[in-house]
């Protein structure tokens, strides 16, 4: 099997609106729960019935737990990198009024919107995404209003 087979013939699941692939997603709880129980017991058998108070010991042995989540943490990130890519490009506003029809949200609310919040106009105007949203054709007519 190619590369781009493998790719294709993975199985992705949703998981807090992020989607990643469920065996990767299998392995980062195994490594992540396994290097938790391992910080967590290493410290409250062999690292601090040495060195601490024994009323201390499970507080310590937590923190090395948590030590052990944050190893894992950083294992996972450099075992499994994202697999999305974000393509920015510069949308036209033909092209969001289509976006906006596939999605079937209504073009002409969302533009009276940001037309009567000066505050999301400005700021949209700030951002640089203001003329994405508002047409060639109301511009003109709000500049002719302002005269």
């Amino acid at each position: 099997m190619t590369e781009q087979e493998q790719k294709r013939s993975q199985t992705y699941v949703e998981i807090i609106g992020d989607t990643v692939v469920g065996k990767h997603l299998i392995v980062t709880i195994f490594i992540s729960v396994v290097l938790s129980f391992v910080g967590f017991f290493t410290g409250r058998e062999f690292i601090f019935p040495r060195i601490a108070p024994e009323e201390m010991i499970q507080s310590y042995s937590l923190l090395s737990g948590i030590a052990g989540s944050v190893t894992g943490l950083l294992i996972n990130t450099f075992l499994f990198k994202p697999k999305r890519t974000l393509n920015e490009t510069v949308s036209t506003n033909n092209e969001l009024s289509e976006i906006y029809e596939k999605l079937q949200l209504d073009m002409e609310e969302e533009r009276a919107s940001i037309l009567n919040d000066p505050v999301t106009a400005r700021e949209m105007k700030e951002q640089g995404f203001y003329d994405m949203f508002i047409s060639d054709e109301k511009k003109e007519h709000d500049e002719k209003k302002k005269k």
